[in-house]
């Protein structure tokens, strides 16, 4: 890199290097019919500001360029540290939701476990008071069948006992005077 206010150029293939002191500094030989020298120097001078001006832009320019590569660099370091974040957080990701999907799977099996346990058990219910049912109805038409029998016989003994009133029945012209229709032989003497 130049001196702080020097610059470079290439002249006859060899780098030379020129600062604004050596444009300053600079003298020409007189001779005849020459230049005029206040001209030359007030030339020189002009291009010594300029060759100034141009060295210092460099300079600044150069050392923006060094901050701003330093910042690129940074960058590039940031960039990749970014970079491996996202991927890490990319396989997090992917294994919290591999994980998620596994929980609920389990979640799932668990509650069709307890729904098929729990129908199961609805089923077992079901035919046991279904058995109970039958049973109350076998029961039920045991007893029917009982009541029906049992007002059977006693349909046989109000008959049985109307057939034996109506035999017991005086007819009318051996009934005593004042007796009526229906009213019960009176009984012998013998029959007490």
């Amino acid at each position: 890199m130049p001196g702080v206010l020097g610059t470079t150029i290439q002249e006859m293939g060899e780098v030379v290097r020129v600062t604004p002191l050596d444009i300053r500094r600079q003298r020409f030989r007189k001779g005849m019919r020459g230049y005029d020298p206040g001209e030359v120097d007030a030339f020189l001078e002009m291009l010594a500001d300029a060759w100034e001006d141009v060295a210092e832009n460099t300079l600044i320019e150069a050392k923006e360029l060094e901050v701003l590569r330093a910042r690129a660099s940074d960058f590039d370091r940031m960039e990749g540290a970014v970079r491996e974040v996202l991927v890490a957080q990319q396989r997090s990701a992917d294994v919290a939701r591999e994980e998620a999907n596994r929980e609920a799977d389990l979640i799932i099996r668990d509650a069709e476990l307890k729904a098929q346990k729990m129908l199961d058990e609805a089923r077992n219910r079901v035919q046991i008071l279904t058995e109970a049912i039958r049973e109350l109805q076998d029961r039920r038409m045991e007893i029917l069948l009982k009541m029906n029998s049992f007002i059977d016989t006693q349909k046989g003994i109000v008959a049985m006992e109307e057939t034996r009133i109506k035999a017991e029945i005086i007819p009318a012209e051996e009934r005593l005077p004042g007796e009526e229709d229906g009213d019960m032989p009176l009984l012998q003497l013998s029959e007490l």
